[in-house]
């Protein structure tokens, strides 16, 4: 059996998808705010992901 390698956050953010497209069927939302929420939801967990910037840290 094949294993993915995948942590916490991958895990999360799967999980947040699978969340989101429940919703967009129960609720008959458009295609286009399914994607909007998507789109949000990742560039949120990839923005989470980033190093921040040595100047803000004083």
């Amino acid at each position: 059996m094949y294993m993915l390698n995948i942590g916490t956050k991958d895990a999360m953010l799967a999980v947040a998808i699978i969340i989101i497209l429940g919703l967009t069927i129960f609720y008959h939302w458009s295609v286009a705010a399914f994607i909007i929420t998507e789109c949000t939801v990742c560039f949120a967990f990839w923005a989470g992901g980033r190093k921040q910037d040595k100047r803000l840290e004083k």
